[in-house]
């Protein structure tokens, strides 16, 4: 943000009314041209980006979250910016991102916002500003539904696992005698397991669970191995570029009301696996509390 820098104080010196008068004047216009260009009185940006299309990084090739078939993008992820967009007041436009790409979409300006199943953390936090959680996960293991080769932790220490460049997956401590091959996109991870080129792919949990459903009907359908897990808990967030404290506040308290409102609804219409996999406990399982958007999130009330 712009520091709020005062120049130092004159000595008073008499001057005529009418000039005192014209420096009120000039004064008061620019404090109208400050209001007007979205400048607070501290020095924060307001100004909004957030109108009319809005353009999107996200990760469209992940069944559940965002998919894009036949010039549309469906999952969790456009359901939520479809909301935001309705409360806000802009149109979301939807392109892909890897997620090694992710900070540099922003920093270059190249996207408004970023969403794409894309964890807080504080090193990212220190390039980009977040507005989140919208979903809470663990990591985890898929593998093809006929494979028995992982059940425990310790089963992973010879196994050739996939994971994607940039990811938090990539840089989760694994057994030692692991051995880490690394996609640019979990799609190819999820077809390399089917085709036994790797043992498993290990990423977000409930991610995993978007191609559990979308491979129940091929010839090679997968599962999540269950109770193995490894790294952090990950919180997704809407990413935006630093600074632009008008839109974080706007996304922040329209995150809320979403997790109020729209949030159950649009998982179990979105990923059905993962309501099955946990009956009668995924919302404690994966649904952030709306106060933890305002703990995780770059601008605070």
């Amino acid at each position: 943000m712009t520091a709020n820098t005062h120049s130092p104080r004159r000595p008073y010196s008499s001057r005529s009314p009418g000039h005192r008068c014209a420096r009120v004047t000039v004064a008061a216009a620019l404090l109208f041209t400050v209001a007007a260009c979205g400048w607070t009185a501290d020095g924060a940006d307001q100004e909004t980006s957030l109108t009319g299309t809005v353009y999107i990084g996200g990760k469209t090739d992940q069944p559940g979250f965002n998919l894009h078939s036949e010039h549309t993008d469906r999952g969790f992820e456009p359901d939520l910016a479809a909301y935001l967009g309705k409360r806000i007041g802009f149109t979301p436009k939807w392109h892909d991102v890897v997620s090694a790409k992710r900070e540099q979409e922003l920093v270059e300006k190249s996207s408004t916002l970023v969403i794409g199943t894309y964890s807080i953390t504080p090193q990212r936090d220190e390039q980009v500003d977040f507005v989140g959680p919208y979903f809470v996960t663990k990591q985890a293991f898929l593998v093809r539904e006929d494979y028995e080769g992982i059940k425990t932790e310790k089963d992973v220490e010879d196994k050739v696992i996939c994971t994607v460049e940039g990811s938090t997956a990539a840089i989760a401590a694994l057994p030692g005698g692991a051995t880490p091959h690394t996609e640019s996109d979990y799609s190819t991870c999820v077809r390399k397991v089917q085709q036994g080129d790797v043992d498993a792919v290990f990423t977000d949990e409930a991610l995993l669970y978007g191609y559990v459903e979308q491979q129940k009907n091929s010839a090679t359908p997968v599962k999540v191995v269950p109770d193995v897990s490894f790294g952090n808990i990950n919180r997704y967030g809407i990413a935006l570029p630093e600074d632009r404290r008008g839109d974080c506040d706007k996304l922040r308290d329209a995150l809320r009301r979403y997790i109020a409102d729209e949030w159950a609804s649009d998982v179990k219409a979105q990923l059905p696996a993962l309501v099955a996999a946990y009956p009668g406990d995924w919302e404690n399982r994966f649904r952030p509390d709306p106060q933890d958007v305002n703990t995780y999130s770059s601008c605070k009330e």
